[in-house]
C-alpha cells in the first residue's frame, strides 16, 4: 500500500436499517487493502453492531458519525452517537448461561463481541454521547494498496 493514508467521513441519521451503507463501503475498503475474508467478516460484524447500537441509543435527531482512517497496515473505525453516554467499564461480562435460559436482552453482549472481533478497542463516553474506536491491523505481508488493481 502506498504511504498515504486514507479518510473517509460517513454521517447517517439515526434511523434502523440505514447503517447498511456506511458497512458496505469499509467492506469494500477492507477488501481492497488485502485483509483476508475472515477479518472483513470481523470488521463488518464489529461496525454492524456499533452502529446499530449508535442508532438505538441516539436521544436526539443529529446524526451518527462515522469516521475512517486507512493506513498501509491498520484501519481504524470510529463511530459517534449523541446518547445518554455509558460506563464502559460497568459493563458485565455475558452469562452466557443465563442468556441461554432467557435470551438476549440488552446489557453489554455486543460490546464485548465488537472487543472479540477487532484488535483494539477504544471507548470515550460521556451525556453528550458515545465514540466507539475500532482498529484492525494487517497481519498479512501480501497486503496491497488503496488503489484500484488491473
Amino acid at each position: 500500500m502506498s504511504d498515504k493514508s486514507l479518510k473517509l467521513r460517513i454521517s447517517i441519521p439515526p434511523v434502523e436499517g440505514i447503517e447498511d451503507i456506511p458497512i458496505a463501503a469499509i467492506e469494500v475498503l477492507a477488501t481492497k487493502m488485502g485483509f483476508e475474508p475472515n477479518n472483513v467478516q470481523d470488521i463488518v460484524q464489529a461496525l454492524t453492531e456499533a452502529c446499530v447500537n449508535a442508532i438505538l441509543y441516539s436521544t436526539s435527531e443529529m446524526d451518527v458519525e462515522i469516521a475512517v482512517f486507512a493506513t498501509y497496515n491498520s484501519l481504524v473505525l470510529e463511530v459517534r452517537d449523541r446518547g445518554p453516554g455509558f460506563n464502559p467499564d460497568g459493563v458485565p461480562a455475558p452469562d452466557f448461561d443465563l442468556m441461554t435460559e432467557i435470551g438476549v436482552e440488552n446489557g453489554g453482549f455486543g460490546l464485548h463481541m465488537i472487543k472479540a472481533l477487532v484488535d483494539k478497542v477504544e471507548i470515550e463516553s460521556s451525556d453528550q454521547g458515545t465514540i466507539i474506536r475500532m482498529s484492525k491491523f494487517l497481519t498479512s505481508p501480501d497486503a496491497h494498496s488503496l488503489t484500484p488493481q488491473s
